[in-house]
């Protein structure tokens, strides 16, 4: 049944894809999906129209802002495995201190 299901999404997807493929070849090669930055040589363009260097600079601040958030993410798990690394190697090289037993009721 996985595997049914598989087959059909696959199926579905390149439907999908035959059909976006489709219209843009009937418009001409441009197709406007939602969601997409739509260049304008044009600055008093739409809202929703880009200048060619608008778009340039979001796609470089969005670049900038991923690296920096990798960057930190992977500085913190570097700090926390150094932590984590120490905290075994004091546990494994301490040796448990010796406890007499209590008793109760004597």
């Amino acid at each position: 049944m996985k595997k049914f299901t598989l087959v059909v999404a696959v199926v579905v997807l390149l439907v999908i894809g035959g059909g976006l493929t489709a219209q843009v070849a009937s418009q001409g090669g441009s197709l406007y999906i939602p969601g997409t930055i739509r260049a304008s040589a044009n600055p008093d363009a739409s809202a929703l129209d880009m200048t060619a260097w608008k778009a340039e600079q979001m796609f470089l601040a969005i670049g900038f802002i991923l690296v920096n958030l990798v960057g930190a993410a992977l500085t913190l798990m570097a700090v926390m495995w150094f932590l984590n690394h120490m905290i075994k190697s004091v546990n494994a090289t301490s040796k448990p201190a010796a406890s007499t037993p209590v008793k109760s009721g004597d």
